[in-house]
């Protein structure tokens, strides 16, 4: 009954989204609602705003805002929003949730349903609407708590839909598996294991599965068979786990999201999360790794070669995980309650 008002995804606000993730996962339109999505009802558009839609435009996404307030109130932001630099679309009137003007608003901006997101504070308008189009939504919190009478009321409805999509979330997360990827060195045997102890889920390495299974370590297997052979057991290993595991956090080997084979099991085998470090973070990390336990590092033969395997490989996470989760600054326990946030 509800699941038609149910977002896709969650943000604390418009300036916390990770926007980079989103274009390279291949969206390319954004569709904004205006008052307490991007400023307090009824304010002008401000030095936040224009600052979003400045890196936005410098990322390569195009923008349309669409809302239902009248034609006066939607000009008058744009215009303080549409400042040298920056390209955008309005829709006024917009009479949301109906479809009209959320396809509207892609033929302006030239994106399909399957490259566009909209972004907004209302479940039964936004969100509702962006549903009914067959367009992925962000819900964010709304910026202002003082709000008007009848948006008070929707929200005591709200308050309702989200309890069961709250619910909803939780018992997927506890029906599917936890798959950690991400480049050696950022934690995921480390961060695994305290998730899996906090879920209650079984903990698995997904190395440590393969040297169980063959009886040899990764580093003999890569001495005497080769690296494509390893590959081939990872892809074998995983096939297996897919299979018999449930209720299980699975620290993924760095290379296995890399082999497009793997990619599809990997994402049905649950929910994907990403521990993204920045290039400084993993340079810094790497130095300390040993590589007599790192083959794939080891077979590189510096670490200008190491920083640009990192940097190749970087780009291929995004693009399998269900969820990204930055570790820069943080302890792996607070790695760990950021992961179990964002499932």
């Amino acid at each position: 009954m509800f699941r038609r008002f149910y977002p896709a995804e969650m943000a604390e606000s418009s300036y916390d989204i990770n926007y980079e993730e989103l274009y390279r996962k291949g969206y390319r339109g954004l569709i904004y609602d205006i008052d307490n999505t991007l400023v307090e009802h009824g304010a002008d558009a401000n030095a936040e705003v224009v600052a979003l839609f400045r890196r936005l435009n410098k990322i390569g996404f195009r923008i349309c805002l669409l809302s239902n307030n009248k034609a006066p109130r939607v000009r008058r932001f744009y215009r303080g929003a549409r400042v040298k630099g920056v390209k955008l679309h309005y829709i006024f009137n917009a009479q949301k949730p109906r479809r009209r003007n959320y396809l509207k608003a892609m033929v302006l901006m030239r994106t399909t349903k399957k490259n566009t997101l909209f972004i907004g504070d209302q479940l039964f308008t936004d969100v509702y609407g962006a549903n009914r189009s067959g367009i992925r939504s962000i819900l964010v919190k709304p910026i202002n708590k003082a709000e008007e009478v009848q948006i008070v009321a929707k929200r005591k409805l709200e308050r309702i839909v989200m309890h069961f999509y709250r619910r909803n979330r939780w018992e997927k997360m506890h029906q599917l598996n936890v798959v950690l990827i991400g480049f050696a060195g950022c934690g995921k045997s480390t961060v695994g294991e305290l998730l899996a102890k906090e879920m209650g889920f079984d903990f698995i390495d997904t190395d440590r599965y393969i040297e169980e299974k063959v009886g040899m370590t990764i580093s003999e297997i890569f001495k005497t068979k080769g690296e494509e052979y390893f590959r081939d057991l990872e892809s074998m290993a995983l096939k297996g786990i897919l299979k018999s595991r449930t209720h299980t956090v699975i620290a993924a080997g760095s290379g296995m999201p890399i082999r497009q084979k793997n990619q599809k099991m990997l994402r049905k085998l649950g929910t994907v999360v990403y521990l993204n470090g920045s290039e400084e973070e993993m340079n810094k990390r790497m130095m300390t790794l040993d590589l007599s336990e790192r083959p794939v590092l080891a077979a590189e033969k510096t670490d200008e070669d190491r920083k640009q395997l990192f940097l190749r490989w970087r780009f291929v996470y995004p693009m399998v995980a269900h969820r990204t989760v930055d570790i820069d600054d943080r302890t792996a326990e607070q790695v760990a309650d950021a992961v179990k946030d964002a499932l």
